[in-house]
Parts: structure tokens; C-alpha cells; sequence
């Protein structure tokens, strides 16, 4: 009987502490809007490739990753069920040419906080920037 006792404690404990991904934060999201919160400008993203070009960042358990403008980076991630999310270290991003200076404002790693909207839209919040991203048309 303490087995089984132990056994709920433990079961529970590891249930209710647990730091999985959100499964509504699954997936991939395209980003739409900045707000900057020191001057509150909005910011459209720019690009200078294709028509079609779409920053996006992708969430799957507990590993992200987004694309700049020609760079793309990965990172791991804490997400806690208050809605916070940590990035676990600066990101690696790939090397391989000349990002737009739009990709400098992409700085997610500074995030620790997270809303879903109606499913349908994801705002990450950091204290210089709030990033507001839809889910990609199909």
C-alpha cells in the first residue's frame, strides 16, 4: 500500500511540475507585427527577398526555431504553465550571409512571456518588444 501511495506522490508531483511545451504553442507561426515598447511603434516586417518571404518560428516540444533573413536559428526552451517561456541560451544561428537589419529586431531569446489568442494568434512578450505572429495560410 506505501508503494502505491509513493508511487501516486511521485506521479503527481512530476504531472503537475512538468515543463513541456504548450500544445496550443505547437507549430509554426508567422510573424505579422512588432511593437516597440519604449517609443510603441508599430513595426511591419521587411524584407528584402521574395514577395513570398515570411519570418516564422516553429515550437516543437521543447526546441524552437525561427529564420532571419537568410540565417536560420534554434534554440531550446522552458515553457512554464504560467504562460512564461525561457530560451535556454543565446541562439545558434547559422553563418551564411548578410541578414537585413530588420533581422536584428527578431531578439525572442529576451522573451519570457507568452498569450495565445483565440488559437489563431501568438504574442511573445519581452521587455523591449511585444511580437505578434498568425498561423501560416495553408
Amino acid at each position: 500500500m506505501k508503494k502505491i501511495i509513493l508511487f501516486i506522490a511521485i506521479f503527481g508531483f512530476t504531472y503537475s511540475y512538468g515543463q513541456g511545451a504548450d500544445t496550443l504553442l505547437q507549430g509554426k507561426w508567422v510573424l505579422f507585427k512588432i511593437i516597440d515598447n519604449m517609443s510603441g511603434e508599430t513595426i511591419t516586417p521587411s524584407h528584402k527577398t521574395t514577395e513570398a518571404f515570411e519570418y516564422f518560428i516553429e515550437f516543437t516540444d521543447n526546441q524552437v526555431k525561427y529564420n532571419l533573413e537568410v540565417n536560420k536559428c534554434e534554440n531550446e526552451i522552458i515553457v512554464g504553465k504560467d504562460r512564461s517561456i525561457e530560451f535556454k541560451y543565446f541562439s545558434n544561428c547559422t553563418s551564411f550571409c548578410c541578414d537585413a537589419d530588420f533581422s536584428n529586431l527578431l531578439t525572442y531569446s529576451d522573451c519570457t512571456k507568452y498569450y495565445i489568442k483565440g488559437g489563431k494568434t501568438l504574442v511573445l512578450v519581452s521587455e523591449d518588444r511585444i511580437f505578434y505572429f498568425s498561423r501560416p495560410k495553408e
